[in-house]
């Protein structure tokens, strides 16, 4: 098989998470790409593990150098993907998953043309609400991200499933069945190989 990325996006309190650790821990074929950051490692994340933790310093050589798959100044620091992280994930025949958002997608989608995509839909916007209440996020930063769902439900036709995650077990399932049959798919087969089997 061809390693191809797999993109996850979803409103913040979709599932989205969740969903793809569980399918990690079934199928050893895919793995989360490690994202680099300016910010200073919360207790318990690890270097390399959690984030690639940088300086701003390195992360700016690495935006002029071309190195940055896609990036984000978030307040005071960035966030972004390191091109070598998904290429060297595929290099070793392992699909590269991206769990990013709406607009992040776009960009590496453009430099990925067959990346799978995948939006995650929360059953409801009440259901949604609930979620991230249940963060102890703050009242005015739920409804940021109230709107900032509506606007990325906008952006599903742009995607190649969409997953509902009203039940978790049957989301991961269905997560888990997405990346198998796009695994399985006739063009990212190596098919010399196939057709050459004695």
């Amino acid at each position: 098989m061809k390693a191809f990325p797999i993109i996850v996006s979803s409103p913040s309190g979709a599932g989205k998470t969740t969903i793809v650790d569980a399918v990690l821990k079934r199928n050893k074929t895919v793995s989360r790409v490690i994202t680099a950051t300016t910010r200073s490692p919360r207790k318990g994340e690890k270097d390399g593990v959690d984030y690639l933790f940088w300086t701003i310093k390195q992360f700016e050589q690495a935006i002029k150098k071309g190195q940055m798959l896609e990036w984000a100044q978030v307040h005071t620091h960035y966030y972004g993907i390191p091109k070598k992280s998904v290429d060297d994930l595929m290099k070793k025949g392992i699909c590269p998953i991206l769990v990013i958002d709406v607009q992040g997608a776009r960009t590496v989608k453009q430099q990925y043309p067959e990346a799978a995509t995948v939006f995650i839909v929360p059953p409801s916007l009440k259901e949604l609400k609930k979620r991230i209440l249940g963060r102890n996020d703050n009242t005015q930063d739920i409804e940021i991200r109230l709107e900032t769902a509506k606007k990325e439900m906008q952006e599903l036709e742009h995607y190649n499933y969409a997953l509902l995650n009203d039940d978790l077990k049957k989301a991961v399932d269905d997560m888990a069945g997405i990346v198998a049959a796009e695994q399985c798919r006739v063009n990212r087969q190596d098919l010399k190989k196939i057709k050459n089997l004695k």
